[in-house]
C-alpha cells in the first residue's frame, strides 16, 4: 500500500527525472528545471535560479476503513519567467503564458506516464499571470486500491 510520504516521494522522482520535461526546458529556457516539494512564502523560489519550477503544492487524501481503495489530489504549481512578448500584426502575446500551459502539461503527462495508480484523465487547471512571472497550478486525482491483508491476530 503506498503512503502519502511514499506518493510524494515517487510523484518528486518522477517530475524530476521526466525527460521529456528535462529536454523542453533546456530547450526553451537553456536549463533544467527544479522540483520543489512545498515552498517557503518568506523564502519562494529565485527567478534566476530556480524556475522554470515545478513544485507540489498539495496532497488531500481519503481513506477509510469500509472504502476499497485510497485516494488522493495532488496539488502541483508550475512556474516561468519569460519577459519576451510575440508581435504578430496587431496581436501582442505573451510567451511566458504559453509556455506555463506547456510546462503543466508536460507535468502531468509525466505522472499519468508514471502509473503510480488509476490516474484520472481529467485534471482540473487554471493559471494566472503576474508577468513576467507566468504561474499554472493543476489538480490531478489519484486512486490506489486498498489491500484487504490484515494483521495475524496475536
Amino acid at each position: 500500500m503506498t503512503t502519502s510520504i511514499g506518493l510524494i516521494e515517487q510523484i518528486k522522482t518522477v517530475l524530476a527525472s521526466d525527460e521529456y520535461i528535462r529536454g523542453w526546458c533546456v530547450q526553451e529556457f537553456g536549463r533544467v528545471h527544479t522540483v520543489f516539494v512545498d515552498i517557503d512564502e518568506k523564502n519562494p523560489p529565485v527567478p534566476g535560479e530556480d524556475y522554470p519550477v515545478i513544485i507540489i503544492t498539495g496532497l488531500n487524501q481519503t481513506r477509510g476503513d469500509n472504502v476499497r481503495d485510497i485516494s488522493w489530489e495532488v496539488e502541483l504549481g508550475v512556474g516561468v519567467v519569460n519577459e519576451e512578448i510575440a508581435v504578430d500584426g496587431n496581436t501582442k502575446s505573451l510567451t511566458g503564458f504559453g509556455q506555463v500551459q506547456a510546462l503543466r502539461e508536460l507535468a502531468e503527462n509525466a505522472i499519468y506516464r508514471a502509473g503510480l495508480g488509476d490516474v484520472a484523465s481529467r485534471a482540473e487547471s487554471g493559471s494566472v499571470s503576474y508577468y513576467p512571472l507566468f504561474i499554472s497550478g493543476t489538480v490531478i486525482p489519484l486512486k490506489t486500491l486498498k489491500s484487504n491483508r490484515r494483521a495475524m491476530p496475536v
